[in-house]
């Protein structure tokens, strides 16, 4: 009965995981062939969302364990441990109040006992577009410079571009102790997966305005080396797996046009290394979308006594950096800094607080 036990366990850990492999590879059949249509369309699905992600330069996909694991791995939703809620705010390239664009996060999570569920809001706003006419069919020079003038010369009009989406994140973290039985010790792995459902909305000035339901899918797997090779010293490593917009988001706009927001497939490996002698945690990350040829991402955070944290990273090239406060697990804040060369810096402040851990009552007076 023992051996069958044992057999059990491996087999429901191996299959699981090969679901989710298979799952995946053919996703990525078809992720070249949508890659290219519409590339832009619904670009703003892709501005990272919160800002200890950001400051390890993206590399979030096998982390993915905050307010903000619904963009990265909807996965990860599961591997926040209580009920949580975070914001975020972020100026797009310049500084608060004087930024090319605002962006905003808004989420709760909320863990059952078999499953997490989560609500997030995301919304890009750009206000201050001036409107000008389409001057490419003006094929005389004068005719166009004098349109220009007057457009320039009387009161210019202006208009702003605001993009919604709400994700409804569901996700579970499935735990197995695999007994391997020949090697004689018995490993824990978790293999979270979590699944996106979210409804897109665009808005641009009275020109037309878009909809569109969208999923994403994500899995992850996640063990310990210090068991896998007997040796203590060593730490945990986590392997991801996102795909955003399975076969495509479909928006439909109120112009009667069509777009097609193509799949990303993004993967990711993080290893967490224990210092115990400086009382440290050393998480050094990696990312990498599937299927393009796009520079990875790399990020590390140190982390002292579970309370301060200091990171930076590489997005596709570009340096990011930041830091990040938790007080009791009650409440936490993280800054990020992104340096874009041709747009300028990307500040971004991220808010959560553990609800649970703040109506807990304190009982060590009594």
């Amino acid at each position: 009965m023992r051996d069958y036990a044992k057999k059990r366990n491996v087999l429901s850990a191996t299959c699981l995981v090969l679901r989710v492999g298979i799952l995946f590879s053919a996703l990525s059949t078809q992720h070249a062939t949508l890659y290219a249509q519409d590339k832009y369309a619904g670009e703003f699905l892709q501005i990272p969302v919160g800002s200890r992600a950001l400051s390890m330069g993206g590399a979030f996909t096998a982390i993915a364990d905050d307010e903000s694991a619904f963009h990265w791995n909807a996965a990860g939703v599961s591997l926040v441990p209580d009920r949580l809620l975070g914001f975020m705010y972020s100026a797009e390239y310049g500084t608060p109040g004087n930024s090319l664009a605002d962006f905003y996060q808004l989420g709760f999570t909320y863990p059952l006992k078999d499953m997490t569920i989560a609500v997030n809001w995301v919304r890009l706003s750009i206000g201050d577009l001036m409107h000008t006419p389409d001057l490419t069919n003006v094929s005389v020079t004068d005719e166009r410079a004098q349109m220009v003038e007057e457009i320039y010369s009387g009161a210019p009009n202006y208009f702003s571009d605001n993009e919604d989406a709400i994700v409804l994140s569901i996700a579970r973290d499935n735990k197995f102790t695999v007994d391997w039985g020949w090697l004689y010790y018995k490993q824990k792995i978790e293999v979270p997966i979590g699944i996106n459902f979210k409804i897109i909305h665009q808005a641009i000035g009275s020109f037309g305005s878009s909809n569109g339901i969208g999923v994403d899918a994500g899995a992850m797997l996640r063990f310990s080396l210090a068991q896998f090779f007997m040796q203590p010293e060593l730490g945990k490593i986590s392997f991801g797996a996102s795909a955003s917009d399975l076969a495509g988001t479909r928006l439909a706009w109120s112009t009667q046009r069509t777009q097609i927001v193509p799949m990303h497939i993004d993967g990711g490996i993080a290893y967490t290394q224990p210092i115990p002698s400086i009382r440290t945690d050393a998480t050094f990350a990696s990312d990498f979308l599937i299927g393009v040829r796009a520079l990875p991402q790399y990020g590390m955070e140190l982390t002292y006594a579970k309370d301060v944290s200091l990171r930076i990273g590489l997005d596709q090239g570009e340096f990011t950096t930041g830091a990040g406060f938790n007080w009791e697990k009650k409440v936490e804040v993280n800054y990020s800094l992104g340096i874009n060369d041709a747009l300028g810096p990307e500040h971004r402040l991220s808010f959560s607080l553990d609800l649970d851990r703040l109506m807990q009552k304190d009982t060590t007076s009594e």
